[in-house]
Formats: structure tokens, C-alpha cells, sequence
């Protein structure tokens, strides 16, 4: 069987210092959902640090074996400091559910969420730009096949528009599937409500 990425155990994104520990309610870290987490998320926010200046922008993105692709415009800031190889943070998260509680500390949400830490380079070949874009159409537009729904990007295209590829060092997953769990929701004599809205 060949090495492929997706089967080399250190591409798979998992905690491996300090800075990617769960200290927060660490019985919400589910490590092994780390790649279902990126794979289904729809909103990569992606964060760097210009001349000690914090920088975050939220990029579609696509997620294979260990790497978040993003792209855009040559002239979006936050793009070229991904490309040259700097730490960047990224944090997926999807919120499933909005939880009401019986008392203003209580109320929550239910969600699942990524923070990956790596490093970005430029991919410049053409023929790479056009499999990870037709990947990334593929994933939000399921069925969407390049000639036969849409025009396929020209090389022209290609060639004019930046495409990062951020390898994970290291990630950790954190989720939260629970009811109301605040003092007194459960005790139909406390007045109020408490209840779990889906989003």
C-alpha cells in the first residue's frame, strides 16, 4: 500500500504541546473528531500576527489529510502573510444548537469546533490550483461537476488568483451535545424555562 498523506499517521491533526491542550471543560475534547470537525465545517477563520498587529479573516476553505486550503485575491492581506510561511491559527466551529437555561449563567450553545495550528506556502501549479478548487466546489456544492454544471477556470484564472495550503502541526477538538444544565432546569418547580432551540 502506497504512503499516501491521508494514511501517514502524522498527517492527522492532533494536540501534541501545551498550546493545543483543552484546559476548559476538558471532557468536551474529542481528539478523534478532529478530521470529521474540519471536514464538514463551512467557515475557516484564519489568524496571524503582521508587525505585532493581530490579523483574522474568514475564508471558505477545504480540508484534506492534514491541510486547510484557502484562496483569493493576490491583494487580500491576510492571503499573503499565510503564503510566506508564518504561524497562523485557524478555528472552525459550527454552532448546532442555542440552550436555554433557567438562569442567565446557564444559557449556552451546543457546537462543534477545531483550532489548528501550522503554517501556510503558496501552491503555484496550475494543475494542483485546479484539482483543490474543484475539490472545494465539490464540498459545498455537492454533485457540481466542472464542464457539466459550470465552466471549468481557465489557466488565465488560475494563475491570477492565490491559493494557500496551511499544513495542521497540531489541532484539538472540542464539542458540546448537552440540555440545559444550569442550576434549576431540571426542577419543574424553579420558575422560568429552559429548553434547546436547534439552529
Amino acid at each position: 500500500m502506497s504512503d499516501t498523506p491521508a494514511q501517514r499517521p502524522d498527517s492527522i491533526p492532533m494536540s501534541r504541546t501545551e498550546r493545543s491542550r483543552i484546559r476548559r471543560h476538558p471532557d468536551r475534547a474529542v481528539p478523534e473528531r478532529i478530521e470529521e470537525f474540519l471536514r464538514d465545517g463551512l467557515t475557516a477563520h484564519i489568524a496571524c500576527v503582521e508587525r505585532g498587529e493581530a490579523r483574522l479573516t474568514p475564508f471558505l476553505y477545504h480540508y484534506e489529510s492534514g491541510h486547510i486550503y484557502i484562496h483569493g485575491s493576490p491583494q487580500n492581506a491576510t492571503l499573503r502573510l499565510v503564503c510566506d510561511g508564518r504561524p497562523v491559527t485557524v478555528a472552525v466551529t459550527r454552532l448546532i444548537d442555542l440552550v436555554a437555561s433557567k438562569s442567565a449563567s446557564g444559557h449556552t450553545a451546543n457546537y462543534r469546533s477545531v483550532i489548528a495550528y501550522g503554517h501556510g506556502s503558496r501552491i503555484l501549479d496550475t494543475d494542483e490550483k485546479r484539482r483543490v478548487l474543484e475539490a472545494l466546489t465539490e464540498r459545498y456544492f455537492p454533485g457540481r461537476r466542472a464542464g457539466a454544471d459550470y465552466a471549468p477556470a481557465g489557466d488565465g484564472d488560475l494563475t491570477r488568483m492565490e491559493l494557500a495550503d496551511i499544513v495542521i502541526d497540531e489541532a484539538s477538538a472540542k464539542m458540546r451535545d448537552l440540555g440545559p444544565a444550569g442550576p434549576g432546569d431540571s426542577d419543574p418547580d424553579v420558575p422560568g424555562s429552559a429548553y434547546v432551540r436547534p439552529i
